[in-house]
């Protein structure tokens, strides 16, 4: 998970793009993502109360990367897999150690960046909500199942459908989320790292 392009908006300021961009390709892992904390503030502002303040509605949003590039520092999130998943171990091993080397912290060689053509690069676009107990998806989906425009996700509590506003990946998909919360994200390929 990346922050932001370099920006001095109001949501999430930052200046080290180049620097943890940099760091992102040298981790030993292919696929990108960004927008995270857009997304989720879209998602955040739309089901707040009128008038809550930006800073309440983030809150809990903002994870230690978020918080890092809030104070002039640089900081990635790395999904290493699911728990069951024997490989996320030496993933996240794997990316800890060249993440070091990389930073000069420890005495390793430089590790190679990944290749451009080999990464897979993502922007979190929006998030979409549970609105009733009952809604509920139509296939058990994983992250970066692929959708096109029009495909059916799920169907609402009062059996309307509910499409895919346009081609992406689904990620963070909830089947237990709450009514009123979070339910699945959808992301679409973006211009590179």
């Amino acid at each position: 998970m990346l922050g932001p392009r370099d920006n001095q908006g109001a949501l999430e300021p930052f200046a080290r793009e180049r620097e943890e961009r940099a760091l992102a390709r040298h981790l030993g892992v292919v696929r990108f993502v960004d927008g995270w904390l857009a997304a989720y503030g879209a998602g955040a502002r739309r089901r707040a109360a009128p008038g809550a303040a930006l800073e309440a509605l983030l809150a809990h949003g903002v994870g230690s990367t978020e918080f890092m590039r809030s104070t002039g520092g640089y900081a990635l999130t790395l999904e290493c897999g699911q728990h069951a998943d024997p490989a996320a171990p030496e993933v996240a091993y794997r990316a800890i150690v060249n993440a070091l080397a990389f930073l000069k912290l420890i005495e390793a060689p430089a590790p190679e960046p990944v290749a451009a053509d080999r990464i897979d690069s993502l922007s979190l676009v929006a998030v979409y909500d549970k609105v009733a107990a009952g809604d509920a998806f139509c296939r058990p989906w994983a992250s970066f199942d692929p959708v096109r425009k029009g495909e059916l996700i799920g169907r609402r509590a009062d059996g309307s459908p509910v499409d895919a506003e346009f081609d992406a990946l689904i990620l963070f998909p909830d089947a237990a989320a709450a009514a009123g919360g979070e339910w699945y994200y959808l992301a679409r390929a973006n211009p590179g790292v």
